[in-house]
């Protein structure tokens, strides 16, 4: 591989010749956006690695990435494997094949450095562990991150025993236990990198940094940079085992605070780094794959996974699909996107797309919620840059892109206009006549509605089939969730334009069929409709809620209501009402909701409970006032059976899910678990409510549906069916010890 030799070229792999005993070792896979790390993949790099090992020319070796358009270095390992592997023993053997390849690399004489632009996770991140050292390009999608706990797993290539070898203990804790990536600046002063270079000088700073280190002491070579001071106190801590077992309990209370008792991996992570510490690596690298190989057949770890390829198949769409007919298209990056309504949703919405690189243009009614607008995004952006999300010279040149105004002057030009104002029809009608005369032919109007019908909306246009619904959901910058709604004139054409916007802004898009509440809100209805009657049965609000959480959602479904507002929860209660017929039918309580505008949830302080402080327990207090108004006793709650909460408020959920499929809302089973998952926070480890139902068997839930004895609880034919069948929503996995 000296300059008289050709490359050796592999399907993955090339290995450049070699200049000055510096040679590259490019990652470029065939026929795929970004790499990965596949078993195949693996297997020919150990070969590589061989070849490499074999040539006593090459001191030095800059393993880069061939994919400098895609923003990533190594996106991690094939999550389709990982989804695949039911044998606990052959999750185990391939972790420690994995790690069996990585430690060839580490163990090489030659100097080796990992050249990082873009993505560097998991796998990839390991592999870059690996390495003697790491150079990172200072851009804007660089970041090195092991986010494998997400996936219901812990790193497995090594990354539980090299990383805190590396940095410390404590400051991998919260990288590995959290999965949450660094930047290249963050990495760098952790020392997870020695340098950060710019983009267009990566190649020849890798090569640079490696004749420098040969030049000084090899892989023994430390340059300035490397962050490797630690207090002390920390030394020690992570130097004995009673430090180490102090750090972990403290460590176990917060992943017990944060994520509760349904997710094994970040405990699994936790005693891998702790206890691998204390090892030799050989010893510590045994662990990390036992331990995975327990994790990666789990049911959390198939259902996270399901939910993550699910969830990235609909962010990247279909580059094969059928691009529509007609004449509407998305909006050009760089071009304007025209928002009426400059409220919370409006300047969140405006934020968004600005930070995606369009312009916004806020029309509102009146200077002062042009103004308001202007004081969310100012909110938005303030809170990106204490978060370290954004820096504060670019909020400058995000505000350039956004103007507001009380008229339609600058609308002609917009590429997409996305209406955001109050959910009232006729209100919605007026914003669409008005601003159709603006719109050049092509242009597609998006309603931001949550439960109002499109169909309507279409009647009352100029031109029906540039017509949709683009449902964000709140708080528009964090929610990932865009339900994309097919009105029944809406073309294809403009479809395609909106959920290829919706991608573009980095959005989840679900495409639902029009219809009352769409299929968030009308799934959430039914939950929510449980929730109320329980209350004016007797049940404890607090009680109920906390079982909930328990359950593994986010919060209680009365929590929710006060966050979502009473009067827009008692508005979307009438609107399924009337479109579902008597099983939507809300309760009183339910329906009165919102009468007394200084109760009203969150934004007034109070609604089922008092929002300006919590207990000693750190829990809310309830509104004392309100169930005294509704004749609820707080001291005098009743006790409910064994399984009430599940029985009472999950399994109606199930019920208008399959209600929803069999109206054909969306297509697929996947749609409904992926929207209540990313749109309402439902219990990612269940896998979404209708995995869950498969989990727990359909007959339970028909029998606990009709045990009930309620007519608005009637399972659908759907669910029956699935009975007589004996099948689920989806293909029965394999058990893990068939």
């Amino acid at each position: 591989m000296t300059g008289g030799k050709k490359s050796s070229n592999t399907a993955a792999w090339t290995v450049e010749p070699a200049e000055d005993g510096i040679s590259f070792l490019v990652f470029d896979l065939p026929g795929h956006k970004v790499n990965k790390l596949s078993e195949a993949v693996i297997e020919e790099l150990d070969r590589v690695l061989d070849e490499v090992a074999s040539d006593k020319s090459v001191r030095g070796l800059v393993v880069i990435g061939g994919k400098e358009d895609s923003g990533t270095f190594i996106a991690g390992a094939d999550i389709a494997e990982i989804r695949a592997v039911t044998d606990r023993q052959e999750a185990t053997g391939q972790a420690r094949r994995g790690q069996a390849v990585l430690c060839k690399l580490s163990s090489m004489q030659a100097v080796t450095v990992a050249a990082i632009h873009g993505n560097c996770l998991g796998g990839g991140a390991e592999l870059a562990l690996a390495c003697d050292f790491r150079i990172a390009s200072d851009f804007e999608k660089t970041r090195l991150g092991l986010p494998e706990v997400q996936l219901g797993i812990i790193p497995g290539f090594g990354g539980t025993q090299r990383l805190p070898r590396l940095i410390g203990l404590a400051r991998a804790m919260p990288i590995i236990l959290t999965g949450k990536p660094l930047d290249a600046r963050k990495a760098l002063k952790l020392g997870a990198v020695d340098e950060v270079v710019h983009p267009g000088s990566l190649r020849d700073s890798s090569r640079a940094f490696v004749a420098r280190a040969l030049a000084g002491k090899g892989k023994s070579y430390r340059p300035r940079s490397r962050a490797r001071k630690r207090s002390l106190l920390m030394r020690f801590f992570e130097s004995t085992g009673p430090g180490r077992s102090y750090m972990q309990s403290r460590a176990l209370k917060d992943i017990q605070r944060k994520v509760g008792k349904h997710y094994p991996a970040p405990r699994r992570a936790l005693e891998a780094m702790v206890v691998g510490r204390g090892m030799s690596l050989e010893e510590g690298l045994k662990l990390e794959a036992k331990l995975v190989g327990e994790l990666a057949v789990s049911d959390v770890c198939k259902n996270l996974v399901d939910i993550f390829l699910t969830s990235e198949a609909a962010r990247r769409g279909d580059p094969g699909g059928k691009k529509g007919r007609g004449s509407a298209r998305a909006p050009d990056k760089g071009g304007l996107v025209g928002l009426l309504g400059a409220g919370v949703m409006g300047g969140g919405l405006a934020a968004l797309v600005a930070r995606k690189g369009y312009r916004a243009r806020m029309k509102d009614i009146s200077r002062e919620a042009i103004t308001a607008g202007y004081q969310r995004i100012d909110e938005i952006f303030r809170g990106r840059v204490e978060r370290g999300k954004m820096k504060k010279s670019e909020v400058i040149n995000l505000m350039a892109r956004i103007s507001g105004a009380t008229d339609y002057a600058g609308f002609s030009s917009a590429g997409l206009v996305i209406e955001a104002v109050v959910e009232d029809m006729e209100i919605k009608k007026k914003v669409l006549l008005e601003v159709e005369a603006e719109l050049a032919g092509h242009v597609v109007f998006a309603s931001n509605t949550s439960a109002l019908s499109i169909e309507e909306l279409q009647n009352a246009a100029k031109r029906p089939g540039r017509i949709a619904g683009l449902h964000f959901f709140n708080p528009v910058e964090r929610m990932p969730l865009v339900e994309v709604i097919c009105g029944p004139r809406t073309t294809d054409a403009a479809m395609v334009a909106v959920e290829t916007f919706a991608r573009s802004l980095g959005k989840i898009p679900v495409r639902c069929k029009d219809g009352p509440g769409f299929l968030v809100n009308r799934v959430l209805g039914a939950y929510l409709n449980e929730a109320v009657r329980l209350v004016e049965e007797g049940y404890s609000p607090g009680v109920m809620d906390q079982a909930i959480r328990d359950f593994g959602m986010p919060m209680g479904p009365l929590e929710l209501i006060d966050e979502v507002g009473h009067d827009v929860a008692s508005k979307v209660a009438r609107i399924l009402h009337i479109g579902l017929g008597e099983r939507a039918r809300p309760p009183a309580l339910l329906s009165s909701l919102g009468g007394d505008p200084s109760v009203l949830g969150r934004k007034t302080g109070r609604g089922f409970y008092l929002h300006g402080g919590k207990d000693r327990g750190g829990k809310l207090k309830l509104n004392g006032k309100l169930f005294s108004k509704i004749g609820k006793k707080t001291s005098g709650f009743k006790t409910p059976a064994a399984g009430l909460w599940v029985q009472r408020l999950i399994y109606p959920m199930i019920n208008e899910a399959a209600f929803a499929l069999e109206d054909k809302v969306v297509e697929a089973a996947s749609d409904v678990d992926l929207a209540m998952v990313f749109g309402t926070g439902f219990a990612p480890f269940r896998g979404g409510p209708l995995r869950y139902a498969d989990s727990i068997g359909i007959g339970a839930v028909v029998d606990g549906l009709k045990g009930l004895g309620e007519s608005r609880l009637t399972p659908c034919d759907l669910l029956e069916n699935l009975v007589a069948r004996d099948e689920g929503f989806y293909p029965r996995r394999r058990d893990p010890g068939d």
